[in-house]
């Protein structure tokens, strides 16, 4: 290629780059860049709801004893995912203008990807940008574009945002009853049945403060699959115990909540084992 062409193809892939730039801007920008997305504090969200294609609408909510899911499920939520969704609201802008009304499609904004609302603000995900790749979120009639680290929040499930844990915080085992071994505390003193050998205290001790603060893998909806095992976990203080199914994936294993309609899937089967027996 000679070289006066090979500048004149250069020019013209110039001249489509801002073309693109220029379509892809509206006309009048409003606030400076690095501005934080919103001036509402983390502190004040009282309730989040999550909208988008991936499963049904979901609310998070703060109470006296930290986040909650109350819709579709009633459980305590994934409260450092939050946290992370929370800094959504003072991520920089790196623009931001009076929103085009007739050029939603061309944002993303005609069927966006999500909204999420924090309190009574709305944020609606859009599309990315063209060659920056930054996402466009809509708040009000406002346009802004930010860098695209939050969509992974904005497009989850809502059992992506259960807590990991098994019990709520606080919340004490009394005890554990499997299909092979009951585990139980009587006077003080945890009693393993049937014990033949004579178990280490120090074992059950073990035992019991694995179930009590493990942290499963991953949080689904339960599927329709028969448990092939069942076993009860007490609460100290509780008015009936917690049932939860089991099913064999191995080598992992799924523990089926059906008051909660969840699973919580654990990497192996330890917790199902006995006392003493590798723990």
């Amino acid at each position: 290629m000679r070289k006066q062409s090979l500048v004149n193809l250069l020019m013209l892939l110039l001249v489509a780059a801002l073309g693109l730039f220029v379509w892809y801007t509206p006309d009048e920008e409003s606030s400076h860049p690095g501005s934080p997305l919103t001036r509402l504090d983390p502190a004040t969200v009282k309730r989040i709801t999550i909208s988008n294609k991936n499963g049904p609408r979901f609310v998070l909510q703060r109470g006296t004893r930290g986040w909650h899911i109350t819709e579709p499920y009633q459980v305590a939520a994934n409260t450092p995912r939050i946290h992370s969704l929370l800094d959504l609201l003072s991520t920089p802008q790196i623009e931001s203008f009076a929103l085009p009304a007739d050029r939603l499609a061309e944002f993303g904004l005609e069927q966006p990807l999500a909204e999420l609302t924090f309190n009574q603000t709305k944020i609606t995900f859009g599309g990315t940008h063209p060659y920056n790749y930054g996402r466009y979120l809509r708040i009000d009639d406002q346009l802004y574009l930010t860098n695209d680290i939050f969509p992974h929040h904005a497009l989850a499930r809502a059992e992506e945002f259960v807590s990991h844990t098994l019990f709520p915080d606080g919340e004490e085992i009394s005890e554990i009853n499997t299909p092979t071994w009951r585990l139980y505390r009587q006077h003080g003193i945890w009693t393993l049945d049937p014990d033949g050998t004579g178990s280490d205290p120090e074992q059950l001790q073990e035992k019991v403060a694995a179930w009590q603060h493990t942290r499963v893998s991953k949080v689904i909806k339960a599927p329709d699959t028969p448990p092939e095992q069942q076993l009860t976990i007490r609460l100290r203080g509780s008015e009936g115990p917690i049932k939860l199914g089991v099913i064999n994936q191995a080598p992992r294993i799924l523990l089926i909540n059906r008051a909660l309609g969840l699973g919580y899937q654990l990497n192996s089967d330890a917790l199902l084992r006995a006392p003493g027996i590798n723990q």
